[in-house]
């Protein structure tokens, strides 16, 4: 039973917050279980930044919901006496830290608590989602006519393999690999295989604007299972009297198998009789064979030509949604591609492979609003999908987390295991120093995410 429109999109934006705060909870949930096991102090425990909306006094630890949902924290003085201390404030004396081997499991609990909900994600898709819930491909399911795939010889049923020497296993690998290769007029090779032989083709990326934001790929080409079908029909119209139906198959024009919009919308002679095999779309439907005779209709939003015989339908594609974080089934392979995607991009700001890669990639990098934007999408998606990208975000957490970068949990690494091999710490000037300027840098880095999620929001609102 769907939700009442006024209620969806209230209620999704409620699940979105709670699913992205969750992930955000179990991390610093990780950090503040080892570190009261271990006997460090916590003062406070807060979900969120910015002034609290609620708080409360537990055992110790001031537990707090604070304004800014996107992100959160544990202030644990131990950890990092002074540096800690200029980022979360002021919550007492200064103790002296922990040893270092302490600062480094309490460290390692964070990614390590998003790590085990995302196993939990894993495994409730690998176990209990329904069949056709996951799934991996990046078989040709449309190729347009004069389009840059056409040319490059790509057609339907193709299987893509690799882009520029780097496999792709997954139809949004394919697009992010197209993406990072280059520009407009940039060339890319593809390897692909057809009836069981291995081939190459060179294709040039074209420009396309999605949601009001260019992005570079092959143009022309989308992925399969795909479908041509009925899309609308004019009331009144020889399609309508004909029984044909918004979903129904068209499997052959004029006893052609039916796998180009051309074939129907600009035929040599719209007058003619034109006969459809379809389909309807249930389970179990029958094909049938129709003999439609175009005739002149008024005009319509699709088709504002009266002069041209119409049939009176416009023609739809019907296929599965792609999903990054659904292309895999089993546990270890879900977190591999999670894992394999977050690796791929910071390889690409850091090593990369083709020129302007690095630019590219920083491009298409979204903030805390442009994941929660997603988060309250995928919820209406269903149960499925939603655990899929929370594992998607967790593991994302986890990995970024653990970047030998001040502020973040694995410069605490960093540090304690300097003391720990050299026998001393580092000096707290030098730690509190590059704890301001990281501090600073990554400010300033979430309010540039959040400026261009607010762009791309504002596009897709008024584009």
């Amino acid at each position: 039973m769907s939700l009442p429109s006024p209620l969806l999109w209230p209620l999704s934006i409620v699940l979105g917050v709670f699913l992205f705060s969750l992930a955000v909870f179990i991390h610093e949930l990780g950090h503040f279980l080892v570190a009261r096991l271990l006997g460090l102090r916590a003062d406070v425990f807060s979900i969120g930044f910015g002034p609290a909306l609620w708080k409360r006094q537990v055992g110790g630890t001031e537990i707090r919901f604070s304004a800014i949902p996107f992100g959160g924290y544990v202030s644990l003085p131990q950890l990092d006496p002074e540096g800690m201390q200029r980022l979360q404030g002021d919550h007492g004396d200064v103790l002296p830290p922990a040893r270092p081997w302490k600062r480094v499991l309490v460290a390692l609990a964070g990614p390590l608590g998003n790590v085990a909900l995302a196993l939990v994600c894993a495994a409730a898709i690998c176990w209990f989602a329904p069949e056709g819930a996951t799934g991996a491909s990046t078989t040709v399911g449309y190729v347009e006519q004069d389009s840059s795939a056409w040319t490059a010889g790509l057609r339907k049923g193709d299987r893509i393999l690799a882009v520029n020497g780097n496999t792709v296993r997954s139809w949004s690998e394919f697009q992010t690999e197209c993406f990072l290769a280059g520009g407009t007029n940039d060339v890319v090779t593809l390897a692909y295989e057809r009836a069981g032989a291995r081939a190459e083709a060179r294709a040039v990326l074209d420009t396309q604007l999605t949601e009001g934001e260019a992005i570079y790929g092959v143009g022309g080409v989308l992925p399969g299972p795909l479908e041509l079908g009925v899309g609308r029909v004019v009331t009144g119209s020889p399609a309508e009297r004909a029984g044909l139906k918004t979903g129904d198959r068209i499997l052959s024009v004029d006893g052609a198998p039916f796998t180009q919009l051309p074939q129907l919308t600009q035929r040599q002679n719209p007058a003619a009789a034109v006969t459809l095999e379809v389909c309807g779309a249930e389970e179990g439907a029958v094909p049938r064979t129709l003999t439609l005779v175009p005739e002149k209709l008024p005009p319509t939003e699709d088709d504002p030509t009266p002069e041209l015989p119409r049939l009176g339908v416009t023609v739809a594609m019907f296929g599965q949604q792609h999903f990054q974080w659904m292309a895999e089934r089993g546990i270890g392979a879900q977190l591999r591609s999670d894992a394999s995607g977050v690796i791929r991009v910071l390889g690409a700001l850091t090593r990369p492979k083709a020129k302007g890669e690095a630019g590219r990639a920083a491009k298409g990098l979204g903030g805390p609003l442009m994941i929660l934007g997603m988060m309250v999408q995928v919820v209406q998606m269903g149960l499925w999908i939603s655990l899929g990208f929370l594992r998607l975000i967790c593991v994302n957490l986890a990995l970024l987390n653990l970047l030998p970068l001040p502020v973040l949990d694995g410069g605490h690494i960093l540090f304690a295991l300097y003391a720990m091999i050299r026998r001393k710490e580092v000096n707290p000037k030098v730690i509190g120093w590059l704890t301001n300027v990281f501090a600073c840098l990554l400010i300033g880095l979430m309010l540039l995410l959040v400026f261009r999620d607010t762009l791309r929001f504002a596009s897709r609102l008024f584009g």
